[in-house]
């Protein structure tokens, strides 16, 4: 498929899926307040406008920052929408001010980040693994993933526990890398057909093994990752893996809690590899059947004080945050930020390290949404926006918007034209994922996650060969060797 075929196919991807999302909603944006309409549609521009360019193929490279917009949908825009009784404690003009700050936010920081990747150019030098030793290599780390899976589902146990521990997840982490990495080849072209065939059989055990464990969001989300990887790499829809997946795991849905309830209530059960056929046959039989509805729902216990929406409300967290800064408390001035140096070194390095949450402590503490002591039982998550917001006010929101346009725009811009197995493709895939992840972490655990996961990409640099692009040199119109050349010829040094 050529680029401009693929970029009309994720373009029009684009615009349905806006449809459906305006459609699916337009009967709730009428019944709130005005207000809070208007804000709903000042989130939603500003966090599907960068995914709108890079749909289009007006911005170069991986969307990593078109993601970070996106994660705002269901943070900051959406909710409003709910019946949160977080949301709805403040008034809708009060919606209305949360807004401006997300869209100057998201707003600041898309036009640093377009400003970058609109004029990224190819590399001349970069490390680099061989193609086809890192293919390999990560195959394997899948089909290991999928050994690990079985290992722990199966309750097997000849392997030491501390060795277990270690091995584990490493395994895991260079598995879910590989995955990404093999479905961008496969979706650009670049691999081989029995590679794609072979990566496409470790795949799916890994994800058969992840489900048996009966916690479906794992394996959904290798689901979905293989398929947004394959997706930014060719521009293009899986159409048939795709529909495959969705019609044999989001089933399994329904029927989760009833077999939560019949196997995890009670003494330890274990599912071997050869059992997966009964286990899945009848997991899907409760979904079938729908007894999950009559079935006890298996949940972990709550923690006492804040709810489930309480924790988890991100635009909650901000309105929070402008009602008591700094009428009833001052901002932090930075103090939150202050903590990263000390997070990014190695605890083996300092003995009295603070705990990587630290920042989202404070944050809590200031307010007195928590004690020091409530604080070690439960962390009341905040976000990036809204610590920045405490911090310094909307100039604060403004100014780190625009740091994490150019934090992202930068790592898009100097992986453009490079091997997906280059470190600086790998390393953006890794700031790709942590764009998706942070939407309930402050700066602290940002940059002691980021430093932690950084380090077995740059131990993968002593097995790495330096990659040279040959440049092309133009001769002016001349006769070589009594040829007469009527355009100018390029000539590969």
């Amino acid at each position: 498929m050529s680029k401009a075929s693929s970029e009309t196919q994720l373009s029009t991807v684009f615009w349905v899926g806006m449809g459906l999302l305006v459609f699916s909603n337009f009967d709730k944006l009428r019944e709130v307040p005005v207000p809070t309409a208007q804000s709903v549609l000042m989130i939603g521009v500003a966090c599907m406008y960068p995914m709108y360019l890079w749909c289009e193929g007006k911005a170069k490279g991986m969307p990593v920052y078109p993601f970070f917009a996106l994660t705002y949908l269901w943070t900051f825009c959406l909710p409003l929408l709910t019946e949160n009784k977080n949301i709805w404690q403040y008034s809708p003009e009060q919606h209305r001010f949360a807004a401006l700050t997300v869209t100057l936010f998201l707003s600041s920081g898309t036009f640093i980040w377009y400003k970058i990747v609109k004029r990224a150019t190819e590399p001349r030098i970069y490390m680099a693994l061989a193609t086809e030793g890192a293919e390999s290599f990560f195959i394997f780390m899948v089909a290991m993933g999928a050994f690990i899976n079985m290992y722990t589902v199966g309750g097997w146990r000849f392997i030491p526990p501390a060795l277990f521990n270690i091995l584990g997840k490493a395994v895991l982490g260079l598995s879910f890398l590989g995955i990404f990495m093999l479905a961008y080849r496969a979706g650009s072209g670049k691999m081989g057909k029995w590679k794609i065939y072979l990566f496409f059989i470790v795949l799916c055990l890994n994800i058969i093994s992840a489900a048996a464990g009966l916690i479906l969001k794992t394996a959904l989300t290798l689901f979905l990752l293989s398929t947004f990887a394959f997706v930014v790499g060719g521009r293009r829809l899986p159409l048939l893996p795709m529909t495959l997946g969705i019609l044999l795991l989001l089933p399994l849905h329904h029927g989760k809690h009833a077999m939560r309830h019949k196997y995890w209530e009670g003494p330890a059960h274990f599912v071997q590899p050869w059992e997966y056929p009964a286990w899945f046959s009848e997991w899907r039989k409760y979904a079938d059947e729908g007894q999950n509805s009559e079935a006890v729902r298996y949940e972990e216990p709550e923690e006492e004080g804040e709810s489930f929406l309480e924790r988890s409300s991100v635009i909650h967290m901000l309105m929070m945050a402008q009602t008591k800064i700094p009428q009833d408390y001052p901002y932090l001035a930075g103090e939150t930020y202050s903590y990263v140096p000390i997070l990014i070194v190695p605890r083996a390095f300092i003995k009295n390290k603070p705990v990587s949450h630290i920042g989202t402590h404070t944050l809590n503490v200031h307010i007195e949404r928590q004690t020091w002591e409530q604080t070690e039982k439960t962390t009341i998550a905040w976000g990036l926006l809204p610590e920045a917001y405490a911090n310094f006010g909307l100039p604060g929101a403004i100014v780190v918007g625009a740091f994490f346009g150019f934090f992202y725009g930068s790592m898009t811009a100097i992986s453009v034209g490079t091997s997906a197995f280059s470190t600086r493709s790998m390393f953006t895939v890794l700031i790709l994922s942590f764009a998706l992840a942070s939407t309930e972490w402050t700066a602290g655990v940002y940059a002691a996650a980021l430093f932690q996961s950084t380090v077995p990409i740059l131990g993968m640099g002593i097995f790495m060969k330096i990659y040279r692009k040959k440049k092309k040199k133009y001769f002016p119109n001349r006769s070589l060797s009594g040829i007469n050349l009527s355009e100018r010829k390029i000539f590969r040094t």
